[in-house]
């Protein structure tokens, strides 16, 4: 017996075990009652509660399995194209004076999705129109009379409204994984609205107001500030430029500025909470090179003016520029720490380039979400009992081995879902039942082949060597197969979709190893202790 367990302690299945220890060492914590050690309940003989302070950590659970709130919302794509249009519209007026073009527009109004200019003369309409064609190929205009109207093209709109959602969804992400949501799913659905997942969140007001603030930072030159609003109207009899706007200030005052920023936050790389004179919150922020010398270059050729620090068209402050600033400032506001850590938060993860709108609001109960575990845990349970008595009953002790490896090979899918902190969702549940499936499918083809081998005389050790081998090319064929299809749901499907996709994936990988290899070195390591005699197929 000494030598058989010595061929067994070097053996493949050694291995195997020793990797399972330390798998379910890093799969597995114990979060034992407060005031109690970690093996309290064992060494008190409550098995029951040693068991309930067992989870995984690292395995995230979707909102269908936790409780949550579902969010539908909206992407003003219209603004987009304004905000869009405006910057064009600057541009264009650069290029004027760049170009020394005589003719100017007496007037212009910006639309959601068009640009007007007015002109005393129809000659200068025209010329405007050839200017802009020659030189901005983003913008058509159409003359009519004394008019131009300027929209953009086709083909760009297109590529801005696409590219707007997408850069929606890559700022959502970014801001919900800083406020630290787990589990959490964004994703766009149709052509303007994104679907938000938010597990474990019962009170999501502040995620949604999060979520909802555009963060647009923009940096104006005040022309003059005011009590009221009133009092700079009065100025121009009512009627404002249609390149002047008035912005409040926090402080409740009224601040008349320029309609299109002087520089905007679009270059900030890294934004922080800091505590300035006498403990003042504030909020850091930090400028690339391209930002730093356009920031220098604003802040060196308007010392002693006033600097208005505008975000979502609310100024925060507006300091006089002392010096030239380079690549970095400061936003001082009246800002509790909570608020100061959301204004870092959204400024590092970018502005978005257009309003988002809620469309829908779901909330799930944790309740429900508990039911869907156990059902879909009574669901495997049930599964793997019809197949154990399958296999025991038709294969005996080469049934019970597969029954095993099958466990082997759950825990192998719970440990990919761990190590890439996946989230479990009731659909991958069904996956994981699916596997089931798939897997003691893997052992029925290498047993036939077994049995096969063993009719005609070979020996039980070359029979195994021959079926695992005789085997294996189909269980890879029906496998891969299997495993594309799984990347192209995760590809196009929705988050359910990709929830079902996910584990099954997994769970063919799992197949491969644990129904194949890990299966294999069990086998031999049983013959090698209790010898071939013993299994009968």
């Amino acid at each position: 017996m000494s030598s058989r367990f010595a061929r067994f302690a070097t053996s493949r299945c050694m291995l195997w075990i020793i990797f399972a220890v330390i798998g379910t060492y890093f799969l597995v914590s114990i979060r034992p009652p407060k005031g109690e050690t970690r093996f309290a309940a064992l060494a008190r003989g409550d098995v029951k509660g040693f068991v309930k302070s067992l989870y995984m950590p690292r395995v995230k659970l979707g909102i269908d399995l936790q409780g949550g709130t579902y969010l539908v919302l909206s992407v003003g794509l219209e603004k987009a194209i304004e905000n869009r249009l405006t910057k064009e519209h600057k541009a264009l007026e650069a290029l004027c004076v760049k170009e020394d073009v005589n003719v100017k527009p007496v007037e212009s109004k910006i639309g959601n999705t068009q640009l007007v200019y007015t002109f005393e003369q129809d000659d200068d309409a025209r010329v405007y129109h050839h200017f802009i064609r020659k030189n901005m190929p983003i913008l058509s205009s159409t003359p009519k009379g004394n008019e131009v109207t300027v929209r953009l093209n086709p083909a760009d709109e297109q590529r801005i409204r696409n590219g707007v959602v997408d850069q929606a969804v890559s700022v959502l992400q970014n801001r919900l994984n800083g406020f630290g949501v787990s589990g959490l799913i964004v994703q766009r659905h149709g052509q303007r609205q994104i679907v938000v997942q938010l597990p474990g969140v019962d009170d999501p007001e502040r995620v949604k107001s999060l979520i909802t603030k555009t963060a647009l930072l923009e940096f104006k030159l005040v022309e003059k500030h005011s009590h009221s609003e009133e009092d700079i109207l009065d100025e121009y009899d009512g009627d404002l430029p249609s390149d002047k706007m008035i912005v409040k200030g926090q402080d409740g005052g009224a601040y008349l500025v320029s309609a299109y920023p002087d520089m905007t936050g679009d270059h900030i790389t890294d934004a922080r909470i800091t505590y300035g004179e006498y403990g003042r919150i504030a909020v850091a922020f930090d400028l690339d090179n391209g930002g730093s010398s356009s920031f220098k270059r604003l802040t060196g050729d308007n010392i002693g003016r006033q600097l208005g620090i505008v975000i979502d068209n609310v100024m925060i402050s507006a300091p006089t520029i002392e010096d030239a600033i380079g690549s970095s400032g400061n936003i001082r506001g009246s800002y509790t720490p909570e608020e100061a850590r959301d204004l870092a938060l959204v400024l590092r993860s970018g502005s978005l380039m257009a309003p988002l709108s809620f469309e829908q609001e779901n909330r799930v109960g944790a309740s429900l979400g508990q039911d869907s575990i156990d059902r879909g845990l009574l669901a495997c349970l049930i599964g793997l009992l019809l197949v154990m008595l399958f296999s025991i009953f038709y294969y005996r002790m080469l049934g019970f081995m597969a029954i095993i490896a099958l466990l082997y090979n759950l825990f192998l899918i719970m440990l990919f879902l761990s190590y890439f902190e996946s989230t479990l969702t009731l659909p991958g549940i069904a996956g994981m039942v699916l596997t089931i499936g798939m897997a003691i499918d893997a052992s029925i083809l290498i047993y036939e082949k077994i049995r096969e081998d063993l009719a005609q005389g070979v020996s039980f050790r070359q029979a195994v060597a021959s079926g695992f081998n005789g085997a294996m090319v189909v269980i890879l064929d029906a496998n891969i197969t299997t495993f594309l299809t799984g990347l192209i749901l995760f590809k196009f499907g929705g988050p359910a979709i990709k929830g079902f996709a996910v584990t099954l994936m997994a769970g063919i990988i799992a197949t491969i190893l644990a129904g194949v290899f890990f299966l294999r070195s069990l086998i031999m390591c049983y013959v090698d202790i209790k010898g071939s005699k013993s299994l009968k197929i």
